[in-house]
C-alpha cells in the first residue's frame, strides 16, 4: 500500500475514538449495493473522509471498479466547504462527532448518500428531524449483528480490530438510493468476527506463526 501514513497520529488523545472499517465490512456493504443494482456502471461516487488505502475504497475498487473521487483534510479538500462539478453518489464512513453540521451539509447538498452510523445518532435531534422531515427518502441498511472497528492499539502500536465487536451497535443510513424498503437486512459473510490487523501505513500483518495444535501434515512432510 506504499508508504502513506493514514494512521500516523492515532496515537495522539485527540485521535482516541477514531474508527475505521474493517476490510469485512467493507467488502460485505459493496457486494450488497452491487447485488441490489445501487452501484452501476456509470455512477460517479464521491468518498470526502477516505484516501487510497481506506477498505471501502480498496473494496469498491476491486468489486465495482467505477469512477471513485477521493478527498480528504490531507489533501486541503474539507467536507464542509468542498464539492466535487460532478458526481451521483457519496459514499463514506464519516467521523461520528459533529453530526449536526454532517447532516447539514449532506442536506445542503441533497445528493444520494450511504454513510456508517451508530445508534447514537438518535441522541442528535437535528438527524432525528431529518429523518422525520425526509423519511420518504430515507433506508437503512442493517447487518444482522454489531460490526467491528479497526482502533488504534497503543500497547502494539499497530490498528486492529476485536473479536468482541464494538459496544454500540452501527448499520448504514441510505438517503435517496432507491432501495424498495425502509428497513432492508445485510447478510453476514462469516468475517465479521475475524481480527484485522495494520500497520500505521495501512499494510495488512499477516500473522504468519505456527499453530501446533491444528498444524496439520502435509504429504512429504517429516
Amino acid at each position: 500500500m506504499g508508504n502513506k501514513n493514514v494512521y500516523r497520529d492515532m496515537g495522539k488523545s485527540v485521535f482516541s475514538d477514531e474508527c475505521y472499517t474493517t476490510r469485512a465490512e467493507s467488502d460485505k456493504i459493496v457486494k450488497y449495493l452491487l447485488e441490489n443494482e445501487i452501484l452501476k456502471n456509470k455512477t460517479v461516487v464521491w468518498m470526502p473522509f477516505d484516501n487510497e488505502i481506506s477498505n471501502i475504497f480498496i473494496a469498491l475498487k476491486n468489486m465495482w471498479g467505477g469512477e471513485i473521487i477521493l478527498t480528504n483534510l490531507e489533501m486541503g479538500l474539507d467536507f464542509y466547504n468542498y464539492e466535487p462539478i460532478h458526481y451521483d453518489m457519496i459514499i463514506t464512513n464519516p467521523p461520528f462527532k459533529n453530526r449536526t453540521n454532517l447532516f447539514n451539509r449532506l442536506h445542503q447538498l441533497d445528493k444520494p448518500f450511504i454513510i456508517l452510523q451508530a445508534t447514537q445518532m438518535f441522541n442528535n435531534q437535528f438527524s432525528v428531524n431529518y429523518l422525520c422531515d425526509f423519511s420518504e427518502n430515507y433506508q437503512f441498511i442493517l447487518p444482522r449483528s454489531r460490526m467491528n472497528f479497526l482502533t488504534y492499539n497503543p500497547e502494539e502500536d499497530i490498528v486492529k480490530s476485536s473479536k468482541n465487536g464494538a459496544a454500540f451497535y452501527s448499520f448504514w443510513l441510505c438517503y435517496k438510493i432507491g432501495l424498495s424498503q425502509t428497513f432492508n437486512s445485510i447478510r453476514d459473510s462469516g468475517k465479521e468476527k475475524e481480527v484485522e490487523r495494520y500497520d500505521k501505513q495501512g499494510n495488512v500483518i499477516i500473522d504468519n506463526h505456527l499453530d501446533l495444535f491444528n498444524y496439520k501434515k502435509k504429504d512429504g512432510d517429516e
